[in-house]
């Protein structure tokens, strides 16, 4: 028999891995009762009362606790996982502006093909440098904007319109891809 390379617990050993990973909670979400449970400081972070998550508050909670430019689309987020049934990740900030999240799980179906639960973790993406930077925040709204413009200058039928939404939609591209060159490069440094 082998020797454990760690003198942990398995079960301490897991947890370690995960804080060392950026995991700050894993959630649990029963759709129908509208009852999500934080664990870890998931709850703290978003600035919600450790006790009251642990035994489950409404999916309002969560999105109080998040930022106020962020909140709808978080909500869309899940709304659309939930309809969809599909694994989903959404970053957002906290509603203090502080930290920066992800969000990542999936929806679980009941024998009827109903969405019943949700499970999943949150990372802490504070350090990483990517979402709270302010410049890269901005142009990932204005690329949600663009996005919404484009699907519906299609119905006005406007030809100039449509191409000058597409030289706005480039000249986003291009100014994501700066900002997330910037990030590769201090990456390596």
């Amino acid at each position: 028999m082998s020797r454990p390379l760690f003198a942990m617990s398995e079960s301490a050993e897991v947890q370690a891995a995960l804080v060392a990973s950026g995991v700050v909670g894993l959630w649990t979400y029963d759709i129908w009762a509208d009852r999500l449970v934080l664990s870890g400081t998931l709850g703290e972070v978003l600035g919600l009362e450790p006790g009251r998550t642990a035994s489950g508050v409404p999916l309002g909670s969560l999105l109080d606790g998040t930022h106020g430019e962020d909140r709808e689309r978080v909500e869309n987020v899940v709304h659309a996982a939930v309809a969809g049934g599909a694994p989903f990740d959404v970053a957002f900030r906290t509603a203090s502006g502080e930290r920066s999240l992800s969000l990542r799980g999936r929806i679980e179906r009941d024998g009827a093909g109903q969405p019943r639960h949700g499970r999943g973790i949150a990372l802490d993406l504070t350090h990483e440098g990517g979402l709270d930077r302010p410049g890269q925040h901005a142009v990932n709204r204005m690329a949600e904007h663009a996005i919404a413009l484009h699907g519906l200058v299609g119905h006005l039928h406007h030809p100039s319109l449509a191409r000058l939404l597409d030289s706005l939609m480039r000249e986003i591209g291009h100014e994501l891809a700066r900002h997330l060159q910037g990030k590769a490069d201090a990456r390596r440094h």
